[in-house]
């Protein structure tokens, strides 16, 4: 996978806008006076390298014109997303743990449309312990062999549901895998939740709603790895530690747990 990074410069040139250092992109102005000329030059050296992934800057995130620009020429923005889905179950328990809330008497609810492997390796594990486990989609089908395999191998029961009135009505923990903001407000739910996004930031409109919101994550690297002598280089100073941690994931998938803590 051919990824570049894209970052702001220290020193701003009045001619070079915009330089190539191998496989990184460097901006010479001003994070908020990048224009769609500058947009378009990034675009073309993406494209002349056949890249569709790109890793950018802390500050750069903070340009909404720039990520829409990204997103709407097909190019995929990484932002650690796919890491919290290998790291679900330890982000579960440290928010359990947080809060003093036993597993034995939690009823967690994964509201997801669309299958993710690790998710469902998760959801596997998570049922043996939780109150009481079930999967909220509007893709219930999708989820029936699960659902029956999970009962025929492991004796273990899990709810399937889409029922708007009662499926997050009695939840302690909500993982939301992929519902938009607009899809999770029409569903009740309760009061006291606690609500992990893995996509986008999302808000609850109902006015009684005092739960908690977990929109976003932390990593720290375990001291003395490869990894974390690679990742500490100054280079890659101005970078979120979980998007360029996402670099590892395909080369090394059974390692994650080892080279990263959830803070």
């Amino acid at each position: 996978m051919v990824v570049f990074f894209i970052e702001e410069s220290n020193r701003f040139k009045v001619f070079k806008k915009i330089e190539r250092e191998q496989d990184k992109i460097v901006l010479n102005r001003k994070i908020e006076k990048i224009n769609k000329k500058s947009m378009n030059n990034i675009l073309k050296i993406l494209y002349n390298n056949n890249c569709k992934n790109i890793i950018i800057s802390k500050q750069l995130k903070n340009n909404q014109q720039f990520l829409k620009y990204m997103y709407s020429n097909n190019i995929n923005i990484i932002q650690g997303k796919k890491l919290l889905k290998f790291l679900i179950e330890d982000l579960i328990e440290k928010i359990l743990k947080k809060y003093s809330i036993k597993i034995q008497e939690c009823k967690i609810a994964f509201a997801m449309n669309y299958k993710e492997p690790n998710i469902i390796k998760a959801i596997e594990s998570l049922s043996k312990k939780a109150k009481m486990l079930s999967i909220v989609s509007n893709n219930t089908n999708l989820f029936k062999d699960f659902k029956e395999n999970l009962y025929n191998e492991n004796g273990v029961i899990i709810t399937l549901t889409n029922n708007r009135r009662k499926a997050l009505l009695k939840t302690d923990l909500i993982i939301n895998v992929d519902f938009p903001e607009e899809v999770l407000n029409k569903y009740a739910i309760y009061d006291n939740s606690i609500i992990v996004n893995m996509e986008e930031p999302i808000n609850i409109h109902k006015k009684r709603f005092s739960g908690k919101i977990i929109n976003d994550y932390d990593i720290s690297l375990k001291k003395n790895t490869d990894i974390a002598i690679e990742l500490e280089k100054e280079k890659y100073n101005k970078f979120e530690l979980k998007d360029l941690a996402e670099l590892f994931i395909m080369k090394y998938p059974k390692e994650i747990k080892n080279l990263f803590i959830l803070e």
